[in-house]
């Protein structure tokens, strides 16, 4: 899978809630240092921001920009599904 393509996938799964470099590399099943590189990369063009929550985790959400776009991506997607 590209990394383009990755990338988008971790925009839609960012949607629901915020999640850690672990739980994103999960969610992709890519190694950690996979999902590292797609985050920074989505952090340079200003797609997603990071945190630190209540337990002192960084973990990683979409800008409102970004939710828009994937927004549309998991639309798109489900309409998609619906037809099949």
């Amino acid at each position: 899978m590209s990394a383009s393509t990755l990338r988008n996938k971790i925009g839609v799964i960012l949607l629901e809630n915020p999640l850690s470099l672990k739980e994103v590399a999960e969610e992709l099943e890519v190694t950690e240092k996979k999902a590292y590189s797609l985050l920074k990369n989505m952090f340079q063009n200003d797609r997603v921001v990071n945190f630190k929550d209540a337990d002192g985790q960084r973990k990683y959400r979409n800008t409102e920009e970004e939710n828009e776009a994937a927004s549309k991506r998991k639309a798109r997607a489900d309409k998609k599904t619906a037809k099949t």
